[in-house]
């Protein structure tokens, strides 16, 4: 089996690389290739993120093992203390592993679109002028908003960004995406939602407005600004991700490590 080992860069990681590999070469059965079929993170969420885009036209071949060295590591399923157990899950990877589906957003302009896919959450932001933006769920209009923004999050997205907007965190069993406004306007004038809206995997969200201020990005990334964009268009894609987990990692004890236990 071809694996390789993708790090977030600093001491810490590189020593744990070092360390991994220097093990790893004994083990016949796997080859350190370009062309994996396990990567191995050693870092963070971001890390994380950051190794999704790098092999984001492999992602079907590729399954994703973390080893958590950063600040929180939701997809980091194995501690840097826990290289024997990673050896030991490692040639049954596969088996171990769960997909998820990412989030796709197209961007429609006059002459054409283009698309892009996110793990975590698609974001539609102007923090310096109000953003108005159209807001239909399967063709029907639910609102205009104002506000600084708008952001989309995946299951996997809704302990991120969304969560820190007041958004809900949704069971990873679950496939959904949920709409979150940023600094909505609430006033006598102009009312939206103002709470964020759990969606089917089957619904579509498309937002209509003029968004030469806004920024649009997605997970880490920054695209551009919003110039001659006329609508973006969120859903659920076809693509997946897949992700190693240990047996024993319940969702519960995620959420109480990284946001409530000290």
């Amino acid at each position: 089996m071809k694996y390789e080992i993708f790090t977030r860069g600093d001491d810490r990681s590189n020593r744990v690389k070092t360390e991994l590999l220097a093990r790893l070469n004994h083990m016949t059965t796997l080859q350190l290739s370009d062309t994996p079929e396990i990567v191995i993170f050693i870092g963070g969420d971001g890390t994380f993120l950051r190794a999704v885009q790098h092999y984001i036209k492999r992602l079907q071949e590729v399954t994703f093992i973390g080893i958590h060295t950063g600040t929180l590591g939701f997809f980091c399923d194995y501690h840097d203390s826990e290289l024997d157990k990673l050896l030991l899950d490692l040639p049954t990877a596969k088996k171990l592993a769960h997909r998820y589906r990412l989030l796709k957003l197209t961007r429609q302009y006059p002459d054409g679109e283009d698309s892009f896919l996110a793990v975590n959450e698609v974001r539609l932001e102007n923090p310096f002028h109000t953003l108005v933006s159209d807001v239909y769920i399967d063709d029907v209009l639910l609102e205009t908003f104002r506000g600084n923004g708008l952001i989309v999050a995946s299951t996997l997205g809704s302990s991120g960004y969304n969560k820190s907007l007041g958004g809900a965190l949704i069971s990873t069993r679950l496939e959904t995406m949920q709409l979150t406004e940023v600094a909505t306007l609430q006033n006598n004038a102009f009312r939206s939602l103002g709470s964020s809206l759990v969606l089917t995997a089957e619904q579509t969200i498309v937002l209509s407005g003029q968004f030469e201020k806004a920024v649009i990005g997605y997970d880490h990334l920054v695209i551009d600004d919003g110039k001659d964009v006329k609508k973006l268009i969120v859903s659920l894609a076809k693509q997946t991700i897949s992700i190693v987990h240990q047996n024993n990692r319940r969702y519960p004890e995620i959420l109480r490590k990284s946001f409530i236990k000290d």
